[in-house]
């Protein structure tokens, strides 16, 4: 398993680095560079959380409903989402742990990453010629993740 222990900052203060880390438009070269050292599954908790922030871009200096949203996120990258009629999670408790151990681990960097991404991918949107529409920009982060 690829997760390692360390001590437990909890989900807000770790979100109060990745607000307070981008004072300035990150170019796209920059957001490349931070997506680049993400695996596999950072990269789908990742395409996930920018989706949800496209869908309520408002909420985006909202701390904890992030952190709501990251932990939903992650529980479907994980792959607990059985895809039953009631599209519940169902979990054990060592899945639970599972994902509670990589919130804990990863949901600072990915989130910074996520930040990074979202306002790119809207400063992209607003420098083209042509209306900006969710397929753009879906598009747009779908370059991103793929470089």
């Amino acid at each position: 398993m690829r997760y390692g222990f360390c001590a437990d900052a909890g989900p807000r203060m770790q979100l109060s680095a990745s607000f307070s880390g981008m004072n300035s438009l990150p170019s796209a070269c920059e957001v490349r560079e931070l997506i680049r050292p993400l695996d596999e599954l950072d990269r789908k908790v990742l395409g996930g959380l920018v989706a949800v922030l496209m869908v309520d871009p408002q909420r985006l200096r909202d701390q904890e409903w992030l952190a709501q949203q990251f932990v939903q996120v992650a529980i479907v990258a994980h792959g607990f989402v059985d895809g039953g009629d009631d599209g519940e999670a169902h979990a054990s408790s060592c899945d639970v742990a599972l994902v509670q151990l990589y919130a804990r681990l990863r949901m600072q960097p990915v989130v910074m990453v996520a930040m990074a991404l979202f306002v790119r991918t809207a400063e992209d949107l607003r420098l083209m010629a042509t209306q900006p529409t969710l397929s753009g920009a879906q598009a747009l982060v779908r370059s991103y993740l793929a470089d």
